[in-house]
């Protein structure tokens, strides 16, 4: 790879690196003690700052882009202070192996005084801070280490399993004159593309001769670009498909072998469970340890932390996923193609997702004039109404995307979301992704609890001139936490009361708050305003302007009808 000598500022240095890895936008929220960096953007042209106005909203900018474009996102945010504040974010990304470089500025602590505003105390490190979050993470205090210690941090990012590394650059290394350094661009290191072939002919065999199996795919299959592969595998051995934790858009809705979402489904009952970089949401209880009964359970993925984590495996490939489904389908023949277990086993597939498809289609009939509006209606609408090759960003646990048309087709839609669970991540994750994906349309899908962990973000939408659609499933709660008080029960289910859930009184205007930052919008109260209201939301994205439309939704589930909330008056001065 070329290689070049740059002498220039410390900021320099790390600017001239960041170009010299393609690195096109640098997500930010400013601070002084970057002022090296900073003042680099005025003498190294080739990154575009993103400016978000919390931390938390640049981190996770930064996993939406990455997560769209397939590209190492670069980060910028102030100190300790503002490295904490992103932490929910970072921990976000961290969980779902996002591919991230995060910088920040280091005060001094300890040379002189010991306790400096937004930094560390003495005796104590930045890094430590995240150091569960991130996959690495280091010091730099001598400006010559800078362009190193960047290379090797996108590297480390890249390289599979991917993941956020942290780099703690000091205030004096950044600021530092006549710095002389060498600027390389870092690569990946590439896996073996060759699994064991011994356990791929006893992989392909008990595919083979299943009778009752599962294959259950997970976030892997996107970060490697195997979908076509993966297809190809649930097509050839006719294998019922279930995606991940609310991972809708890991597989196509409306193929013959999609049967919902694992924790939906029985976790007994197969021979063979096939994971293709399934990544397990735990819970620290013994339901999360599934397939029990299972004959042969397999694992194919990138991260050998995430494979057999709470379940023994009986064969396993770490590697690429790509590379290993491409070995895997080079074992198919037409012969095989002819066995009746295997074509019995897609006709009763088939049939079962045409029962599926009708019974949601039915479902959308029925509910159309429920008032307020039903979530399935919504969701109805969405995909009938917006735009084909949609890049979907939920951030809502309790929305329809089970009826969007998410699919590996090049109309069909795309999903982003995290699986990290931390609140917050959905209005910057828009912003990141369009700037990731220029071309494709973008509609931001997230609950009304949601809005308010980042609304500020609505700004950096407007000065950028993101045409981003984002649509708000507005039912004035907190459902998910609801709904998990419900199940809990006590006097939670017995009183009908669900403690700080209820987010009317006041009601939030969403739309003001989105014209106050620049962007129209309109509310919706009524089934018949629906689909026309979705439209001139596609409208206006389609002209390049972001649009706002607040749906007012029903409230579904246990605790639905109520409204309370622990009132307060503050006492009165005597």
């Amino acid at each position: 790879m070329e290689k070049k000598t740059i002498i220039g500022t410390g900021g320099e240095l790390l600017m001239h690196q960041l170009v010299a890895q393609g690195v096109e936008h640098a997500f930010m929220n400013t601070g002084s003690a970057e002022a090296g960096f900073y003042d680099a953007f005025l003498t190294v042209p080739g990154v575009q700052p993103i400016l978000l106005l919390a931390e938390s909203l640049v981190l996770s900018a930064a996993d939406g882009y990455a997560k769209a474009s397939g590209r190492t996102a670069f980060v910028n945010v102030h100190l300790a202070a503002g490295t904490r504040q992103g932490s929910g974010q970072l921990q976000n990304a961290w969980f779902d192996g996002t591919p991230m470089v995060v910088t920040a500025a280091m005060k001094d602590s300890g040379s002189f005084g010991d306790h400096n505003t937004v930094a560390s105390s003495a005796g104590f490190s930045q890094t430590a801070a995240i150091e569960d979050i991130t996959k690495r993470r280091w010091e730099v205090t001598d400006a010559r280490g800078i362009p190193m210690a960047t290379r090797r941090a996108f590297k480390e990012a890249m390289t599979l399993p991917t993941g956020p590394v942290y780099l703690a650059l000091s205030t004096a290394a950044l600021d530092a004159k006549g710095v002389e350094g060498t600027i390389q661009a870092a690569r990946p290191l590439e896996m073996a593309q060759v699994p064991n072939g011994t356990t791929i002919e006893k992989i392909h065999a008990a595919l083979l001769n299943a009778e009752r199996p599962l294959l259950l795919v997970g976030p892997d299959v996107r970060a490697a670009g195997a979908q076509r592969e993966l297809l190809a595998l649930s097509e050839n051995y006719a294998l019922p498909t279930a995606v991940g934790y609310f991972d809708y858009g890991g597989f196509p809705l409306k193929h013959p072998h999609y049967i919902g979402m694992i924790d939906d489904l029985p976790d007994r009952g197969y021979d063979v469970v096939c994971c293709i970089g399934y990544r397990q949401n735990t819970r620290a209880n013994p339901a999360d340890e599934k397939f029990t009964d299972a004959g042969t359970i397999i694992a194919i993925g990138h991260d050998p932390a995430m494979m057999g984590n709470t379940f023994a495996l009986d064969l396993d490939v770490w590697g690429n996923v790509r590379h290993t489904l491409t070995a895997l389908n080079a074992l198919w023949t037409a012969e095989q193609a002819k066995l009746p277990h295997i074509n019995k086993r897609k006709l009763v597939l088939a049939a079962q997702s045409q029962a599926r498809l009708a019974l949601q289609r039915e479902q959308a009939l029925r509910l159309a004039k429920d008032n307020p509006i039903h979530p399935a209606l919504l969701g109805d609408s969405m995909a009938r109404n917006l735009a084909k090759n949609t890049l979907l960003v939920s951030e809502n646990f309790r929305a329809c995307d089970d009826l969007l048309p998410f699919g590996y087709g090049e109309s069909d839609w795309q999903m982003i979301r995290t699986y990290g669970g931390g609140l917050g991540h959905g209005v910057g994750a828009a912003v990141g992704a369009q700037l990731g994906a220029p071309g494709r349309p973008v509609v931001l899908s997230l609950g009304d609890g949601a809005v308010m962990y980042s609304a500020s973000g609505f700004w950096t939408m407007a000065r950028y001139g993101l045409p981003i659609l984002t649509i708000i499933w507005n039912n004035l709660q907190y459902q998910t936490v609801r709904a998990n008080f419900a199940a809990w029960g006590g006097s939670f289910k017995s009183q009908n009361r669900y403690p700080e859930t209820f987010l009317g009184d006041p009601e939030i205007d969403f739309v003001m708050l989105a014209k106050a930052q620049g962007i129209e919008g309109m509310l919706v109260r009524e089934p018949g305003e629906l689909d026309a209201a979705i439209r001139r939301g596609k409208e206006a994205q389609a002209a390049g302007q972001p649009f706002v439309i607040d749906v007012r939704i029903a409230n579904v589930g246990a605790g639905a009808d109520q409204n309370w909330h622990m009132r307060y008056a503050l006492p009165t001065a005597h």
